[in-house]
């Protein structure tokens, strides 16, 4: 059971603020759901049908639960004039929008950043798409593999592997969606942040392939060298019963794993130093796994613990509800609805003053939509009959 943090009553940073959400899957809705989760107040514009793809048959998954927590739900066609007319009103009290449709397709709703902004400059929008908002590839439809693929991320990734001629990967994680999302939050807040000294917002246009650009520095420079450097890489490291990871990046890393293996011989030959180790990484790994085949993963670990060895077992998603920091941390909140009872991740950051810790519900398809339409725009609830008797709303 998650406990009350101590002493964590402030209000949360963002309160106070009004986000209009259009995005929908991943990469969007944790971007709005981490700035729910700080405080501020997020308006979920989905279809009348289905909404979000990822509510799937039920219409309340986990995965949707965990995207969406704390958010309110509004079901409105945006197909129809009616129905954009809505959501343009909505727009007007809110401080921020995000969205992440295909490039022209809120222009055509009369719902782009253009349009919302004739008659005011201080609204923060926000655009995620796979390849930004102008270009030669901006109509390419662009999921996470999409971009892993065209942002060089998995070739580094397939080159850094021991086998010769292997496929690239195939993902079963979703990256960029969570890394762009991510970049999307504090591009977001920056701009809050601008609009606090100068009054005026901004537009936010992000992409998932430069998002993945991001991790791969070090080769973006190599990729310009005549005459680039072998590359580094961290090798799985072979235990009784599977693996662990082992991290030597500085000679105080190599000093200590000398020690932790007992092979101070390992710590003076040239081959193993910082700028040849690259080149010498099968006879290096040799070195190690000569000594951590006597061990279980957990007993290899525990060992090079003790001699600060960055270094890490290989868990599971499963074995991460017991993991004794995670129950520190109160890294998850306990999420309950009408059918299930489950945890779903706290954000990755904590505050010393203020809990933000993920709401414990998810909206139901258009579950405020009524309240929403009646407080915001005034209508009554004949307009709103008539309004769902069209379709136009749930």
């Amino acid at each position: 059971m998650q406990k009350e943090p101590a002493g964590k009553h402030s209000p949360k940073p963002l309160q106070g603020y009004k986000v209009l959400d259009f995005s929908a899957v991943f990469a969007g809705p944790i971007c709005t759901r981490l700035l729910s989760d700080c405080g501020a107040s997020v308006i979920k514009i989905e279809p009348t049908v289905g909404g979000d793809v990822i509510r799937g048959p039920s219409g309340n998954s986990r995965l949707f639960a965990h995207f969406n927590a704390g958010k309110q739900s509004a079901a409105i066609n945006l197909n129809s004039n009616e129905g954009q007319g809505l959501a343009r009103k909505l727009a007007e009290d809110a401080d921020i929008v995000i969205e992440n449709y295909r490039p022209g397709v809120m222009a055509k709703f009369g719902l782009d950043y253009a349009s919302l902004t004739q008659d005011r400059d201080d609204l923060v929008y926000c655009s995620i798409s796979g390849f930004g908002q102008t270009g030669p590839f901006v109509h390419h439809a662009a999921y996470a593999p999409i971009a892993h693929a065209a942002s060089g991320f998995d070739a580094v990734f397939t080159a850094a592997q021991p086998e010769i001629d292997q496929p690239p990967p195939v993902w079963g994680i979703m990256v960029a969606d969570m890394l762009t999302g991510a970049y999307a939050f504090g591009a977001i807040q920056t701009a809050l942040l601008g609009r606090e000294k100068t009054g005026k917002g901004d537009y936010i246009d992000v992409t998932m392939m430069e998002s993945m650009m991001m991790l791969i520095p070090g080769q973006i420079q190599n990729a310009q060298l005549d005459n680039p450097p072998a590359p580094g890489g961290f090798h799985p490291i072979r235990v009784k019963d599977g693996f662990v990871t082992i991290c030597i990046v500085s000679a105080k890393n190599l000093r200590c794993l000398c020690e932790a293996i007992q092979r101070p011989d390992v710590l003076t030959d040239k081959r193993y130093q910082l700028g040849e180790r690259a080149k010498n990484i099968t006879s290096f790994i040799a070195q190690i796994e000569a000594w951590s085949s006597e061990f279980t993963a957990i007993e290899c670990e525990q060992k090079l613990n003790q001699h600060e060895v960055p270094c890490s077992i290989y868990n599971s998603p499963a074995d991460l509800f017991s993991h004794p920091q995670l129950i520190e941390r109160e890294s998850f909140n306990r999420f309950s609805d009408a059918t299930s009872n489950f945890l779903i991740q706290n954000p990755p950051f904590k505050f010393a003053n203020t809990d933000i810790s993920t709401s414990n519900t998810a909206p139901a398809l258009g579950q405020q939509t009524h309240a929403i339409l009646s407080s915001k725009l005034d209508l009554s609830e004949l307009e709103l009959k008539t309004l769902a008797a069209k379709q136009i709303i749930n």
